[in-house]
């Protein structure tokens, strides 16, 4: 096989020449062994091991790690990166996706994790997401080196665990100094561009009053305010679920045009002991940049201010985020342009990869965010795009999750061109 080296090569023509050596039938194979191993999330050990073995048969330096729950002590599961070294004087671009998948709902028509594969369809807990675009993104890869494509700049591929506990296996590399200069996050996208992403933000309210019982003087009773009542006055001062945030109400932002709809809130708990005395409120919000920790806390905290000259007996502190410092659900909101170097390579891929105009910008991650937000945080652009579309389903998590082998083409054929106009 003749080498063809980065350097003065045109990116055109080594782009042709990897995407040409894709091996679709390969990607099919893999997809269903990855499929066929169970592994929700802290439970990625096994599949670990198997994406490690393919890694290590190709020539990539492991890297394994152990993942530690960041919300129950003492469980563990262990992921590994692989590392595959260009000539030198290149960027280094990571590959992420997910190894855990979702629940399992119910209503399955085949089992599983029995890979079906009917009439192009490969059907299973994680065809989409995110198996598919890491069997996809692996794929693109070995095709640069099928090619005899010799890339200046490292790839990193992070098949990384326990994304579903807000991106706690992105989150471990992250402190363990892995780094690099753009990231390709795989995330089903109906394989458009996601680069501008949601933030999110839990917010707690815990409100308090006295205990008291059915018998009390009126003093005291003058002095109780339930609790889940005070909880109802802060959700009509907060505003429904799913329903978009009034510009100039009570959050500040800047509406984002492809965020359409965004910021928007839900509540997500209400907790209270029978004889205790104070509840806890939980919702989350949807965020869009520009809005910050720092500005959710502080126009949740005047909006509880206004409540407390309404009603002086509310009892009501404000925890941002919901889970503390560290709470592993609160992410930042990314935005890139364009002509930003990742996403201009991303546009040009997906040219190539399918001879039309990709769609940019929020389009099918509207409303979700991903490990990609972990990395921007971090320093590392990144972009969200892989196979599947959330819109064949009815609702999500759903059951026959599938994935179609044109949309793993396009996807890997996209890669494959990003990698080698950002590495070559």
């Amino acid at each position: 096989m003749n080498t063809v080296k980065g350097d003065g090569m045109d990116v055109g023509a080594m782009s042709a020449r990897a995407r040409a050596a894709i091996d679709t039938d390969g990607m099919v194979d893999l997809l269903r062994s990855m499929i066929a191993i169970p592994s929700q999330h802290f439970e990625e050990a096994a599949v670990a091991a198997f994406m490690t073995a393919r890694m290590r048969e190709v020539g990539f330096a492991i890297t394994e790690m152990d993942v530690h729950h960041p919300l129950q002590e003492g469980r563990v599961t262990r992921q590994a990166i692989g590392r595959l070294a260009g000539t030198g004087g290149g960027p280094t671009v990571m590959v992420n996706g997910h190894l855990d998948v979702n629940v399992l709902m119910p209503g399955w028509t085949v089992d599983p994790h029995s890979a079906h594969f009917e009439n192009g369809w490969i059907w299973g807990l994680g065809a989409q997401d995110d198996k598919g675009g890491l069997a996809a993104a692996f794929c693109a890869i070995l095709a640069i080196q099928r090619a005899g494509i010799a890339l200046r700049g490292d790839v990193l591929f992070c098949p990384v665990a326990a994304h579903k506990v807000g991106g706690t296996g992105t989150r471990t590399l992250v402190k363990q100094g892995v780094t690099a200069d753009y990231c390709i996050n795989l995330e089903h996208s109906a394989n458009t561009i996601g680069s501008v992403i949601v933030g999110s933000v839990r917010v707690r309210l815990r409100t308090r009053t006295p205990g008291l019982f059915f018998r009390f003087t009126e003093e005291a009773r003058a002095g109780y305010f339930n609790p889940i009542e005070q909880h109802a006055v802060l959700i009509g001062a907060f505003g429904p679920s799913l329903t978009p945030l009034p510009h100039n109400g009570w959050a500040r932002f800047r509406p984002h045009p492809q965020l359409p709809g965004f910021p928007m809130i839900r509540y997500d708990a209400v907790t209270k002991d029978h004889y205790g005395t104070a509840a806890d409120l939980v919702f989350q919000v949807r965020t869009v940049p520009g809005m910050t920790l720092e500005s959710v806390t502080q126009d949740a905290l005047a909006v509880v201010a206004r409540l407390k000259e309404q009603y002086p007996a509310l009892d009501c502190e404000v925890i941002v985020p919901a889970n503390g410092p560290n709470d592993p659900f609160f992410m930042e909101p990314t935005a890139l342009e364009n002509d930003h170097p990742l996403v201009a390579a991303m546009i040009d891929g997906y040219r190539h990869a399918t001879g039309q105009e990709p769609q940019v910008g929020g389009v099918e991650r509207i409303g979700n965010f991903g490990d990609g937000n972990v990395l921007q945080a971090a320093g590392i652009p990144s972009v969200q795009f892989g196979p599947g579309d959330i819109k064949r389903y009815p609702e999500w998590p759903a059951p026959d999750e599938r994935v179609h082998v044109d949309e793993l083409v396009t996807t890997a054929r996209t890669v494959a061109h990003t990698l080698v106009a950002l590495c070559g």
